[in-house]
C-alpha cells in the first residue's frame, strides 16, 4: 500500500435465524450452519487479509457472532461495535465511523443492503449488487479518500 492508503473489508454477517414474531431482529442469532461457515470463512479471510488491525461490527447479535469468529481467526485483534453498521444506518454515519478508525487495514461487519450502499458510496459505482451471507468486498481507499473496489468474494471462496 502506498502512503496514506487504507484497505477495508466490508463483510456481511453469516446465515442467521429467520425473522419471527417471537424474537426481535436485533436478537436473531447465527444458525448452526452459520457458525460452522463463519468459522471457516474467518480462517480464509485471515489468510487472504492477514494484516487486519481491527474489527468493527454492527451491534446486532448475528453480526457480533460473525465478528467473534473473524476475531478468533486473527488471535488478538480488537473488536468494537458501532451503530453506524446497523441495518438502519446511512452513508454519513458510516463515513464518520470510517474517519474515526485509525487502522490502515480494518474489517467492518454488517448487513445488506447497507454494506453494498456503503461500497457504492465509497467507490462511485452504480447498479445493483449484493453480498451473499458471509461474502465481502475489499475496498482500497487512496490518499485522496477515493474508494476503489479491488474484489468481491462470495463465502465459498474463503472457506478453507
Amino acid at each position: 500500500m502506498e502512503q496514506g492508503e487504507r484497505f477495508i473489508i466490508l463483510l456481511r454477517h453469516g446465515i442467521a435465524e429467520d425473522h419471527s414474531a417471537d424474537k426481535p431482529d436485533e436478537q436473531r442469532e447465527l444458525t448452526g450452519e452459520g457458525h460452522r461457515k463463519m468459522k471457516k470463512i474467518g480462517r480464509g479471510l485471515a489468510e487472504l487479509f492477514p494484516k487486519a488491525k481491527t474489527i468493527v461490527t454492527s451491534p446486532l447479535r448475528r453480526a457480533m457472532q460473525t465478528a467473534e469468529w473473524i476475531g478468533r481467526a486473527y488471535d488478538s485483534i480488537p473488536l468494537e461495535t458501532s451503530p453506524a453498521l446497523a441495518p438502519d444506518s446511512d452513508e454519513a454515519r458510516f463515513r464518520e465511523l470510517l474517519g474515526s478508525v485509525s487502522a490502515q487495514r480494518a474489517i467492518f461487519v454488517g448487513h445488506e443492503p447497507t454494506l453494498s450502499t456503503f461500497m457504492r458510496a465509497l467507490t462511485g459505482m452504480t447498479g445493483q449488487i449484493e453480498l451473499k451471507k458471509g461474502g465481502c468486498y475489499g475496498v482500497r481507499i487512496d490518499a485522496n479518500g477515493a474508494g476503489h473496489l479491488e474484489w468481491m468474494l462470495p463465502p465459498r471462496a474463503m472457506k478453507w
